[in-house]
C-alpha cells in the first residue's frame, strides 16, 4: 500500500502532510527549512516513521496560474544545467579536462542516447550538482553507510527518437571495488514519462543478487533481453515501474536494481544527471578488473588501495 508525503518547501520551514492510498491528507507538522542544520535529518526521520513510498513537492504558483518566485528560481537553475549539455557533447570543456567516457559526439547518429561519464571534471556546475553534500548524505542514509564518495557521474541526453539503454545493474560494473555495491541518484532535467523513454525499474529486483554485465548496453534491439534471461533462469517475476517525475525530480535506486530505458517516442528531449555513489571507505579490489575497471583502475595509487579523493570526491561523511 503506498504512503505519500506532501512537502510545502521553504528555506525557513517546511510543511509536511501524510496520506495513504485513500488520498486523505493529514498534517504532520513542520520541520526546519533548508537554511537550517538538521533539515534533512528531520525529513528522513518522517519518511522512515510513516514508511513513505512516494513524495510530492508543491510547485509554488500564483492564484492566476502564473509561477511564483521560488518556482522561477528552480526553473532557472534547471535551464542553466540544460545549457551545459550541448557544449559538453561538442567537446567544449570549461575546465579543459576531458571526461573519462564520452559515448556520443556531434556527427554521430542523431537517434542514439548520448552519455558522458564524469562530466564533473569538465564543468563546474555539473560538479556542483553531482557532488552535492545532500546527494552523499541521502545515499548514505538509504544504504546505512557512514559516508559516500562519487565513483562516477553520468550526463544523459535522450533526444526525440533516441534509442534504448539495455537493462542492467549498476553495481555489476564495479567488481573492482570492495564492497561491490552502489547507490544511484538519478536527477531529471525534463518532465519524464513512458513516452520520453524514461528510466524503468524492476520492482524488488535489488533483492535478486548480482549478475556480471552481459549483452549490449547502448541501443540493443531488445533492451529487456538480459533481464528476461535472468528472470527465467532464476524464476523471478518481472514488475516494471516507469519513473515519471517533473523537471527537477529525483529518483534513487540500489546498485543491484535491474533498470533500463526504452525509445523516446515523443518530440521532447529527455536529459538527466546521475550520481553513482559508493561507501566513503570503499577500496580497490586487489585483483578484479571487470566492468569499468579499465577506465577507473588507472587512478589506483602505488602501494595503496584507497580511492583518492582527487578522482573519487567525498560527498559526505558522518560527524
Amino acid at each position: 500500500m503506498p504512503n505519500y508525503l506532501a512537502i510545502d518547501y521553504g528555506t525557513k520551514r517546511i510543511g509536511l502532510a501524510w496520506a495513504d492510498d485513500l488520498l486523505i491528507s493529514l498534517p504532520v507538522g513542520a520541520i526546519p527549512g533548508t537554511d537550517f542544520e538538521g533539515c534533512w535529518d528531520a525529513l528522513i526521520a518522517e519518511v522512515q516513521k510513516h514508511k513513505i513510498t512516494e513524495i510530492v513537492i508543491g510547485y509554488p504558483i500564483h492564484m492566476d496560474g502564473t509561477k511564483g518566485k521560488r518556482a522561477e528560481e528552480v526553473d532557472a537553475f534547471i535551464e542553466n544545467l540544460k545549457s551545459r549539455f550541448e557544449p559538453l557533447f561538442k567537446g567544449k570543456f570549461e575546465t579543459g579536462i576531458e571526461p573519462d567516457e564520452w559515448n556520443w559526439k556531434f556527427g554521430d547518429p542523431e537517434d542514439l542516447t548520448r552519455q558522458i561519464c564524469n562530466g564533473w571534471k569538465a564543468d563546474h556546475l555539473i560538479k556542483q550538482f553531482v557532488c552535492h553534500e545532500i546527494v552523499g548524505k541521502s545515499c548514505s542514509t538509504l544504504m546505512n553507510w557512514g559516508g559516500a564518495k562519487l565513483v562516477q557521474d553520468n550526463v544523459l541526453w535522450k533526444p526525440p527518437k533516441g534509442k534504448t539503454l539495455g537493462y542492467h545493474q549498476d553495481a555489476a560494473y564495479d567488481d573492482w571495488l570492495i564492497p561491490q555495491t552502489m547507490m544511484t541518484c538519478w536527477m531529471s532535467l525534463d518532465n519524464t514519462s513512458e513516452k520520453t523513454g524514461t528510466l524503468e525499474y524492476v520492482k524488488g529486483s535489488h533483492k535478486w543478487g548480482l549478475q556480471p554485465p552481459k549483452g549490449e548496453f547502448h541501443s540493443p534491439e531488445d533492451y529487456k533481453e538480459q533481464l528476461n534471461l535472468f528472470a527465467k533462469e532464476n524464476n523471478k517475476e518481472i514488475d516494471i515501474i516507469h519513473v515519471e517525475v517533473p523537471a527537477g525530480g529525483v529518483s534513487f535506486h540500489h546498485g543491484f536494481t535491474w533498470h533500463g530505458s526504452g525509445i523516446n517516442t515523443s518530440d521532447k528531449h529527455r536529459r538527466a544527471i546521475v550520481s553513482h555513489c559508493v561507501p566513503y571507505d570503499a577500496k580497490f579490489h586487489p585483483t578484479n578488473d571487470g566492468g569499468t575497471a579499465k577506465t577507473y583502475k588507472k587512478y589506483k595509487q602505488n602501494n595503496s588501495d584507497e580511492l583518492d579523493e582527487k578522482y573519487f570526491p567525498l560527498l559526505w561523511k558522518k560527524n
